[in-house]
């Protein structure tokens, strides 16, 4: 076990959430930070993946991406600016981020053995499937050497605050690799990326095999006593649309006061018992009288539920995974309001449809149906 200066094992919670948005990742973290911080939450540990996406952290400029930003949009890749250490890299589906939210105080302030601790984790994962990764002097993350050189396997950038850590790993689990040639990642010109799907090709694990074994190969090192998390709930929604006279009209309403007061599609919670396509079948019905051929997205994310803006109890922290349908109907239908819901409706264009989402999974839900009708 490597030693990070932890004198005795240590509560934590070890959360695996799949799918995250990266701006709703920020947003997890900063608000587990605090309870951590606050000493109402123990050590969190948050193991996901993110949809595409280049993150320039502290040291990184927009020069260190080589595309142009009407490239990057065709691609459906986002680009943000983060507070971790670093410069740029990629993140996207196949990938395994990990996100320690870890308080380093009390006798523990030692960021190189953190550092050092999360590297292990990745060399041992490495291991279990026979890659054999190294550290390089100077060069932070694991380093496998290939007939072509040596290709980074994982990432690593932390930000530190007060001795509470955010941000942390990204190990290449099956991305695709082809978006690191459109950046300097990590600021590094002279070496590769590669993957375990790169190097052990069919032989490779799915994402959900890596994550476990990650996941014990973290509690091992950091000497993490898991604590039982709850299972996130899971909602639904489904983007209601006709073919109008300039276009793709979606069907937005506006939430009773009590409701929210803001403008969305068709969502709700899946009842006990249901699956995500019967509960879409049934929010359509009762929000809007509505009936059809549902299609999915291909889109799911899991999201923290702010108490705050939702008008929930605060306590322990509260995840949901939302499923994304898509109904046609036609340009004749009539809505039928649930009043009780929605105090209004209207039809707008995807660009209208988009500035009116108030939640960073419909806006991305939105952009994924005008491509599929473009």
């Amino acid at each position: 076990m490597i030693e990070i200066g932890f004198t005795s094992r240590r509560p934590a919670q070890i959360r695996r959430l799949g799918r995250v948005l990266y701006e709703g990742g920020l947003r997890m973290q900063r608000a587990l930070a605090a309870g951590v911080r606050a000493g109402t939450l123990p050590d969190q540990v948050l193991l996901l993946e993110h949809p595409p996406v280049f993150t320039l952290g502290r040291n990184a400029t927009r020069r260190d991406i080589h595309v142009h930003d009407a490239f990057l949009e065709e691609m459906g890749v986002e680009v943000f600016e983060t507070d971790r250490g670093g410069q740029v890299t990629y993140h996207g589906p196949g990938q395994l981020v990990v996100y320690p939210i870890c308080n380093l105080g009390a006798g523990r302030k030692d960021l190189g053995r953190f550092v050092r601790g999360l590297e292990e984790a990745m060399l041992r994962t490495a291991a279990d499937y026979g890659v054999i990764a190294a550290r390089l002097e100077g060069f932070p993350g694991v380093w496998v050497d290939t007939p072509r050189g040596w290709e980074k396997l994982g990432a690593l950038g932390i930000h530190l605050q007060r001795w509470i850590t955010t941000h942390g790993i990204a190990f290449n689990v099956a991305p695709e690799l082809h978006p690191f040639r459109w950046i300097t990642p990590c600021g590094i010109t002279d070496k590769g990326v590669c993957s375990l799907a790169s190097l052990l090709a069919e032989s490779a694990p799915t994402w959900e095999q890596a994550a476990e074994k990650m996941e014990g190969h973290l509690a091992e090192v950091f000497g993490f006593d898991p604590l039982p998390v709850p299972t996130p709930s899971r909602s639904i929604s489904a983007l209601t649309w006709r073919r109008g006279p300039a276009g793709p009209e979606i069907l937005m309403m506006l939430r009773q006061p009590d409701q929210g007061l803001w403008w969305s599609s068709v969502t709700g919670m899946l009842e006990p018992g249901e699956n995500p396509e019967e509960a879409a079948h049934r929010e359509l019905r009762e929000e809007t009288g509505l009936a059809g051929a549902l299609h999915s997205l291909d889109f799911s994310h899991t999201f923290w539920m702010d108490p705050a803006l939702l008008g929930l109890p605060e306590g322990e922290p509260r995840f949901n995974t939302e499923i994304s349908y898509e109904m046609e109907v036609s340009a004749a239908t009539e809505v039928q309001l649930a009043l009780e819901e929605h105090s209004e409706y209207r039809w707008c264009s995807l660009r209208e449809a988009h500035a009116l989402m108030r939640w960073d999974g419909s806006k991305a839900a939105v952009k994924l149906l005008g491509k599929r009708l473009a």
